[in-house]
């Protein structure tokens, strides 16, 4: 899969009071690519579901909205008991994104 093949649908997730929306498209791959310096390097440690992972995906997701934010500010706001909640978010944002696989039945 090609990353132009995602479909640009994000979902909303809250942080503090504010409602955000998290789309895996160029500014997200861009900020993660910017805090990891390998895209790759990110997409594997998000399938890990590692805590930097995850801090660095909702900061570009902040980013888009707020370009001020920065990643500890971010962080400052996340706390281990939403890393399960924004896990979850993470997956259902990769699952819209993703192409529809055309089945062909009988072949």
């Amino acid at each position: 899969m090609k990353a132009s093949e995602l479909k640009n649908k994000g979902i909303k997730f809250k942080l503090g009071v504010k409602e955000y929306e998290l789309k895996f498209n160029m500014n997200t791959f861009c900020e993660l690519e910017e805090i990891y310096g390998d895209i790759g390097e990110a997409f594997e440690d998000l399938q890990s579901m590692k805590i930097k992972a995850i801090r660095a995906l909702i900061y570009a997701a902040v980013k888009v909205e707020n370009e001020s934010a920065t990643l500890k500010e971010v962080g400052e706001q996340l706390g281990l008991n939403d890393l399960e909640r924004l896990g979850n978010a993470i997956n259902e944002a990769l699952n819209i994104s993703m192409p529809e696989v055309e089945e062909k039945l009988g072949e």
